[in-house]
């Protein structure tokens, strides 16, 4: 079943399991947040499996504790029609602890653009924005 055949409606982890053949490895629920991360592997698992192409991003930023990339990303529905998505990945000291951020940034906006053209992203979110509300609520506990 292609994007076009769902109805328009979010999937949740348990959906995109089944429909994408992923497992537990590839979810977990996040402690602080609640919300569903999925892994960066099955991400890329679901983006292989609908043929997802992706822009070279654009550096919006190349600072020392920012980077910013703009990218978009094409999905081909089954009803030949194509459907594109525009999004930022981005990393910094407060959002990303390795040591690799032009990765790091990329892989967001990857996930992100992945997660949105499949009408799943704000239900389920990437391991790679995990670190962000992890970033989060140690601000808030600092304030």
């Amino acid at each position: 079943m292609r994007l076009s055949e769902q109805g328009g409606k979010m999937l949740d982890n348990k959906e995109l399991a089944k429909k994408y053949g992923l497992d537990e490895s590839h979810f977990w629920k996040h402690p602080q947040a609640g919300k569903w991360i999925i892994s960066h592997e099955g991400a890329m698992t679901i983006a292989d499996h609908e043929g997802i192409e992706f822009s070279k991003p654009e550096y919006i930023k190349t600072e020392r504790d920012l980077i910013v990339l703009y990218g978009e990303a094409t999905i081909y529905l089954a009803d030949g029609q194509t459907k594109t998505k525009w999004s930022h990945g981005e990393a910094s000291h407060k959002n990303c602890f390795m040591p690799y951020p032009y990765a790091m940034a990329e892989k967001r906006l990857k996930d992100r653009l992945t997660l949105m053209l499949i009408a799943a992203y704000g239900t389920v979110y990437s391991e790679i924005e995990a670190e962000e509300f992890m970033a989060q609520r140690k601000r808030l506990s600092e304030m």
